[in-house]
């Protein structure tokens, strides 16, 4: 059942909740000027027109993953400095936000005591998607490119780092995919004792869950 809940979450991940962050993406990027992503289709709800084949086979499988870059263009925006690192923060904002969302309703639903089949698939559902957007909007803030946290990191570093990396491009990003592979595998090649990974999404889903502090104070 566990398993069935977690592989059913991970589907609306993909059929719901990358969906909305692509298009509040878009929408961000469209405020600041560039409109390509609204002109290509991809400030929409419907999935086919996000879905990358093995980002989504990925989150299937393994619970991250990733979705069709969205199309950006920065001569069009009217600061793009501005621009990236808004679109940049927006990613992962919007899965803390629905973290939060998840977490809170979830919380109420357990402080009601209402353990019906139903109502508990609900809960597991709820539960499940809370946990891989605290994921997924950790992972996209790690400092590496081509994650949004790289973004900013290269927003603020200044001419000579923005210079350095499209100087070595290549090399840097082939290095970021192994560091990445790295970092999503070693917690389960150590059996845990090694998971830095793991561990930040910890604290950041500990620190997520404190919005919760309401709720028992309210249901009880």
């Amino acid at each position: 059942m566990d398993l069935f809940f977690r592989f059913f979450s991970r589907a609306l991940m993909l059929f719901l909740v990358l969906p909305i962050t692509n298009s509040v993406k878009g929408i961000v990027a469209r405020s600041q000027g560039d409109d390509t992503a609204d002109i290509q289709g991809r400030i929409t709800l419907n999935p086919m027109a996000h879905l990358d084949l093995l980002g989504s086979l990925a989150i299937m499988l393994c619970g991250f993953g990733w979705s069709k870059p969205l199309p950006i263009n920065v001569n069009r925006m009217k600061d793009p400095r501005k621009g990236i690192l808004l679109i940049s923060l927006t990613g992962p904002a919007t899965h803390y936000v629905m973290a939060v969302i998840c977490m809170n309703l979830a919380e109420i639903i357990n402080c009601t005591m209402n353990y019906s089949i139903p109502v508990l698939c609900v809960y597991l559902i709820l539960t499940s998607l809370a946990g891989i957007n605290v994921c997924l909007g950790t992972i996209h803030l790690l400092p590496i490119p081509p994650m949004d946290g790289f973004n900013i990191l290269n927003h603020f570093a200044g001419a000579k780092f923005h210079n350095w990396y499209f100087s070595n491009y290549g090399q840097i990003n082939q290095w970021s995919t192994w560091i990445l592979l790295g970092l999503f595998f070693i917690g389960t090649i150590t059996n845990g004792l090694i998971d830095p990974l793991g561990w930040l999404i910890s604290l950041v889903n500990w620190v997520l869950s404190l919005t919760t502090l309401w709720i028992p104070l309210v249901f009880h």
